[in-house]
């Protein structure tokens, strides 16, 4: 039979034949704190995660988006189980203290209550309030653990990255970019799919598409202007196109036929067009007539105009709802310029002169798969990829091709589309500013707008149909965000692994200074048998205490507070200590007072505030006495 014992290991005798004094085995004493290892095991691998943004993707990412709860209710499960190993270990390390110091002081029953509280933990609803709030204190932290570690593993969804490859164009072979008559059935080579429709003849087959870029090419938001691609691909640009992003939606198949890509960035070439747009009152460059029935003629020389002036007509009522663009068809031009001659009815077009600046340019693309946009960015200047200007110089001579083309008799389509971009840029300007500026200002500005918008389209459309059409590209690699799992947030994971560090930290500093806890007794607080078998032990001395002291209460008016009970009828305030015999019992003995007498008078105090006790040691027939001592929640020695 196992007898319980509190002496000091130095003091305890060899296990006998009956088991007395048995030994305080290794996994017995310490096995609570080996969960520590799985706890700090999962810290450092989500801190890890962290630092070195490892992210879930596959399976495990469609699983957790497919049945939310049942992840939730799982990584609630896995947050009880490692909190409770924390909470664990925080208990036994109180009860561990308390029980070695429960073997040097006395203690009041209210006080003996509080510790068991504290070990296990629970809220007693009839401790006195100065008990009572430590306690609470105790449980609440207790609720920690649990919560930090729901917060540092709860899956959300990020992003990682991965590699791809895509189609862009290529321009080493520019043959079938060029200016074709605009006569039906001499167009250029063209291609209709289900993502779109793609030719070599821009200014005709895709002027509508042209003109609708022109009229909304001055945004009336404050955010970036918004404007679709010219395909079926649905994807659109935030800003500016420069010219670059044709294989989207096109050529990106390895890219977006996985469902849980969330968008790429690469990089291509392309020319930045910058549109300078002025009046020059000398422009030579004139509408007149008409030189036939309802033929107006459109001439004169341009600032680029090298082998002679630029002539061709134009069909008109009575020639004011011409708006004429000269372009120069000069392949010796270093420079790119058209002049705007129109008539009454466009008037604020007339004289106007616009000068193009293509820059090789290297460009970063960004693709939001998610919401079909794209944000392009000059990156750095280069080598001109193309330096015969073949493809700059097709892409202005499309200007003077399409306002031949969208002018008839009452009305010119461009004009309008030029017009309702100048109005569009004066509603903006009002918006944001209120500073005044002239008509002539919004009109060149509307119309720089509406260049540049149209210069932009039309060297994606030939990039489109170099891909489509020609079947000329090359491979390019991306750099694609992959939606992935991440677990936990930043904070929480920090705060767990602190929270785990200070648990092994205080672990680490009672073992040295209790030395391993190697004057610890089975004798625990927290067991009823132990209780029981030990107030057995110490007679009927306690009873007689209890019933003592609640006869001298009943004539006094309680001076504690209780928070949810009835007074205590006074048991709470009976002071006990442990002692030990020569066999290595532990009883339950009510402590003594200074007198060291035996009387019952004297022997229990009303208020354990203030209280004084004696220790009997049995073998030595000695009182030793105590000072006088505040009862408080760590007990008085």
């Amino acid at each position: 039979m196992v007898r319980q014992f509190s002496f000091l290991p130095s003091d305890r005798r060899r296990t006998g034949p009956d088991g007395r004094t048995q030994r305080y085995s290794h996994w017995r004493r310490y096995n609570t704190f080996y969960g520590l290892a799985f706890t700090t095991a999962l810290s450092t691998t989500l801190l890890l995660a962290e630092v070195y943004q490892w992210r879930v993707t596959g399976y495990v990412f469609l699983l957790a988006n497919r049945f939310p709860a049942s992840v939730a209710l799982v990584v609630q499960l896995v947050a009880a189980f490692f909190g409770l190993l924390h909470v664990a270990v925080i208990c036994k390390l109180i009860n561990y203290a308390l029980r070695l110091r429960l073997t040097r002081v006395s203690v009041s029953l209210d006080t003996l209550r509080t510790w068991v509280d504290m070990s296990i933990p629970r809220i007693d609803w009839d401790l006195p309030l100065r008990f009572f709030f430590p306690v609470l204190f105790v449980v609440f932290l207790s609720l920690v653990p649990a919560a930090l570690w729901a917060g540092s593993m709860t899956p959300s969804v990020s992003r990682t990255t991965d590699s791809g490859m895509l189609l862009i164009p290529s321009y080493e072979d520019v043959s079938m970019i060029r200016e074709y008559p605009m006569m039906i059935g001499s167009a250029g080579p063209s291609l209709r799919t289900q993502k779109g429709f793609f030719t070599y003849s821009i200014g005709q087959q895709q002027s509508g598409q042209l003109l609708s870029s022109a009229a909304s090419a001055s945004s009336t938001g404050i955010g970036p202007h918004v404007h679709r691609k010219l395909d079926n691909t649905q994807f659109s640009y935030r800003g500016r196109s420069y010219g670059v992003g044709a294989p989207v939606g096109l050529m990106d198949q390895g890219i977006s036929s996985n469902t849980q890509v969330a968008g790429y960035i690469y990089q291509e070439e392309g020319y930045l067009a910058n549109v300078t747009c002025a009046y020059n009152t000398s422009s030579n460059f004139i509408l007149s007539g008409p030189v036939n029935e309802w033929i107006y003629a459109a001439s004169g020389n341009l600032p680029d105009s090298v082998d002679g002036s630029e002539y061709s007509n134009y069909i008109g009522h009575d020639g004011k709802a011409i708006v004429a663009i000269g372009v120069s068809f000069s392949e010796r031009s270093p420079r790119r310029y058209l002049a705007i001659a129109a008539g009454e009815a466009y008037g604020f077009l007339n004289k106007t002169q616009c000068e193009f600046d293509f820059t090789p340019t290297l460009f970063n693309v960004t693709v939001d798969i998610g919401s079909l946009n794209m944000t392009v960015e000059p990156v750095s200047t280069m080598e001109d990829f193309n330096p015969q200007r073949n493809i700059t110089r097709t892409v202005v001579r499309q200007f003077e091709l399409m306002s031949n083309d969208m002018t008839n008799l009452y009305v010119s389509l461009l004009g309008e589309a030029f017009n309702s971009s100048i109005a569009a840029y004066k509603m903006s300007r009002s918006s944001a500013s209120r500073n005044p500026f002239t008509e002539e200002e919004a009109t060149l500005a509307g119309l720089t707008n509406s260049i540049t918008a149209m210069a932009d389209d039309m060297l994606v459309a030939y990039a489109s149909a170099q891909l489509m059409v020609g079947r000329m590209f090359t491979q390019q690699p991306a750099k694609v965000y992959v939606y992935a799992l991440q677990f936990g947030q930043p904070g929480y994971i920090y705060a767990i692994f602190s929270l785990n560090l200070l648990v092994m930290l205080a672990v680490a500093c009672e073992a040295v200074r209790t030395r391993g806890w190697s004057a610890l007794g089975r004798f625990n607080y927290l067991d009823p048998r132990d209780l029981i078998i030990a107030a057995s032990r110490g007679g009927a001395d306690i009873a007689q205490a209890a019933d003592d002291i609640v006869d001298k209460r009943d004539r006094k008016k309680p001076t504690h507070v209780w928070l949810l009970s009835d007074p205590d009828e006074g048991n709470g305030s009976l002071v006990v200590n442990l002692k030990g015999d020569q066999h290595g019992h532990v009883r339950i003995v009510v402590a003594e007072e200074e007198t060291g007498t035996d009387e019952c008078d004297n022997m229990y105090v009303l208020d354990e505030k203030k209280s004084t006790f004696s220790f009997v040691d049995e073998e030595a027939n000695e009182t030793v006495r105590l000072k006088k001592s505040k009862m408080g929640i760590f007990g008085s020695v």
